[in-house]
């Protein structure tokens, strides 16, 4: 999932995908940062308890990898 502009119905979609795979146990852990129409930023993350005490650190990693694919994307 990319782009700079929200597209409501791709968002929707991708957030079905997430939700399914919560539901078949196939996402195993998810960090959420949603900013508000002000600028307000409200992260959240969840992780299953098999991930162990490094649930933290996998989610880290997987959000580091996703700034820099960013990054990457708005430079290329």
């Amino acid at each position: 999932m990319s782009g700079a502009a929200l597209d409501a119905e791709a968002l929707q979609a991708a957030l079905l995908l997430v939700r399914a795979g919560v539901e078949t146990g196939a996402v195993r852990a998810v960090a959420l940062v949603v900013v508000d129409e002000r600028g307000g930023l409200e992260p959240a993350w969840f992780a299953a308890p098999t991930l162990g005490p490094h649930a933290g650190s996998i989610l880290r990693g997987a959000v580091a990898y996703l700034g820099a694919r960013m990054d990457a994307e708005a430079l290329g």
